[in-house]
């Protein structure tokens, strides 16, 4: 499950994607990393890290950067000091209302995750290091994968799409989708004209959320 790739594809920004970032995600995110092909990314330096599994912590508490797992991705971050940070996560589908909802601002002070479609979710990165680690120039992703945990595993394909209307496949190309306008994007006006076209409304989204974090100087992404 650990993984580590680097592509030299010359002049170019410097992007930083890392997989496995708490708990066993990692083994859930890696088949989707080891789609991308050298053509899928836009010039310049790429470096892709898969992490083995790790005690989970949220990221949005700040213990998480204090444990040995948070030193070493926040190492990583300012050794690069990538102008695309993206991080590559899974959660629990059952999980999908409370992680998409407001209340999760007021109880977390934090905005939910925006649906991309296919369960497919996405935002900025922790605000603990948004703002720390990064400038308003850098592009900072989080995309989150749905998998299946607990009772849900003894389901059958039909029956999970029964239950949750959920494509394994559909999922996989709605994640990649996303994951390749990063993958792509040559500069951050690349990156915002590739997300309004589309995921227009998840833009919209975005920007709200941004100005109730951070105010109205800071960018979306």
């Amino acid at each position: 499950m650990s993984y580590f790739r680097y592509i030299d594809n010359g002049e170019g920004p410097t992007k930083l994607f890392i997989g496995g970032v708490h708990g066993d995600e990692g083994q859930h995110v890696i088949p989707l990393i080891k789609l991308l092909d050298r053509e899928d990314f836009s010039p310049g330096q790429i470096y892709i890290y898969n992490f083995d599994r790790t005690p989970y912590i949220s990221t949005i508490h700040k213990e998480f950067y204090q444990s040995e797992q948070g030193k070493k991705i926040l190492d990583l971050i300012d050794y690069y000091k990538p102008d695309f940070y993206t991080e590559l996560h899974s959660y629990n589908i059952r999980h999908f209302k409370k992680l998409t909802s407001m209340d999760r601002l007021d109880s977390q002070g934090i905005p939910p995750l925006i649906d991309c479609g296919q369960y497919v979710l996405c935002s900025s990165v922790s605000p603990l290091i948004r703002r720390k680690h990064f400038t308003k120039a850098n592009i900072c992703q989080t995309l989150e994968f749905p998998t299946f945990r607990g009772v849900d595993l003894k389901l059958s394909d039909d029956e999970l799409y029964e239950k949750y209307e959920f494509n394994y496949d559909a999922s996989v190309d709605e994640y990649m989708s996303f994951l390749r306008l990063i993958t792509l994007s040559k500069d951050r006006d690349d990156f915002e004209k590739r997300v309004l076209k589309d995921y227009k409304k998840q833009a919209d989204l975005a920007l709200k959320y941004v100005k109730i974090i951070y105010g109205l100087d800071f960018p979306r992404y």
